[in-house]
């Protein structure tokens, strides 16, 4: 059986094109969609901050059921995915355009549940049990399938803004065979993975809650900040594409959403104030 080529992704239209001189055109007046990574530990905000993305939004929920924090959020879409087989017809869908809205956001919630729906697909191929050992064979295509995977997602860009979300991983130093002299802090996937998906997105947010005490009415009282990590760490995987004139990267953002994420590329300010109600 010949195995299917992929269709590319149908681009969003644009004038016709009769030469290659008719492409070009002012890097200013470039449209780009946001395609970027979000990692934390639970309840630091992460889905909260996909629901704030373009509406309508898809949320592609590998079974992390954390979507019931932004139940109230117009716009928003949910479809769960438990099999990869669901993953990869999701998909092909929105490349040949087949659901019945137009959306204008992608979010992945989460990439850390996908690799393990991954496994399984991996397991189910070997005719494995979920108790055999995973070998080093398996452990490269289980790899190989999800940095496809993303691949495959990223392409999406042309047509959608796309948030991948994970869980939060710590490597100590000794954990693997380079023998890190310093904590590595990232998406909870696996190594290669991990770079992998680092290289394929814009900008890389790490999530976390700040506290802090004030003084109100002579009495100390605690708030808390749901803060993400945008500026250059030693430990943490962060970064932001934007040009060298937008001006310095701040060490973290509270109450993050999608508008300050890219005035903050941009280099300009939102023009209200997003505060933070919700715990994701």
């Amino acid at each position: 059986m010949v195995a299917k080529k992929k269709p590319a992704p149908k681009k969003k239209r644009k004038k016709k094109v009769t030469s290659i001189l008719d492409k070009i055109q002012p890097v200013s007046e470039l449209e780009t969609n946001l395609v970027m990574l979000v990692y934390g530990r639970s309840g630091t905000g992460k889905t909260y901050f996909g629901s704030t993305f373009p509406k309508p939004c898809l949320f592609i929920d590998t079974n992390e059921r954390g979507t019931e924090t932004i139940k109230q959020v117009e716009g928003v879409d949910v479809v769960r995915v438990t099999e990869w087989a669901e993953f990869d017809e999701l998909y092909w869908a929105l490349v040949n355009d087949e659901t019945e809205t137009e959306y204008a956001s992608i979010v992945v919630d989460q990439v850390t549940n996908l690799q393990d729906i991954g496994m399984a697909e991996v397991r189910r191929r070997a005719r494995k049990g979920r108790d055999e050992l995973f070998t080093q064979k398996m452990w490269g295509q289980l790899s190989g399938m999800i940095k496809q995977a993303i691949s495959d997602w990223r392409e999406l860009a042309d047509r959608y803004h796309i948030l991948f979300i994970a869980h939060e991983r710590i490597d100590e130093p000794g954990d693997d065979e380079d023998e890190l002299i310093e904590p590595s802090i990232g998406a909870r996937v696996m190594p290669s993975v991990g770079s992998f998906l680092d290289g394929a997105v814009d900008s890389i947010g790490s999530m976390y809650i700040k506290e802090r005490w004030e003084t109100e009415d002579k009495e100390e009282v605690r708030h808390v900040d749901y803060c993400m990590r945008l500026g250059p760490h030693a430990f943490y995987s962060t970064k932001i594409r934007r040009p060298p004139t937008a001006g310095p990267i701040p060490e973290f953002i509270v109450d993050a959403t999608f508008d300050k994420i890219r005035h903050l590329i941009a280099g300009t300010k939102p023009k209200r104030k997003v505060r933070r109600k919700a715990n994701a």
